[in-house]
């Protein structure tokens, strides 16, 4: 499983109930490519769920220029 890219990156803003920036990401599985939201876990971190697996991601990029990679 790989990132191929990230779609509709979002950074919250004044009003928004998220402190983290959030988006969905285009994941390759086994040669197929699916969209996954990205969510957030309790305890801070980042996650997108595959075949009801939960796969933790990181931003390893800037604030604005994102660079989305799995720990």
């Amino acid at each position: 499983m790989q990132i191929i890219g990230l779609v509709g990156y979002t950074i919250p803003l004044f009003g928004n109930r998220r402190c983290l920036p959030y988006g969905k990401l285009i994941v390759s599985v086994d040669g197929a490519r699916r969209v996954c939201p990205i969510r957030d876990a309790p305890d801070g971190t980042q996650y997108i769920t595959v075949n009801r697996k939960r796969y933790p991601v990181v931003n390893a990029g800037r604030l604005y220029a994102p660079v989305y990679k799995f720990i």
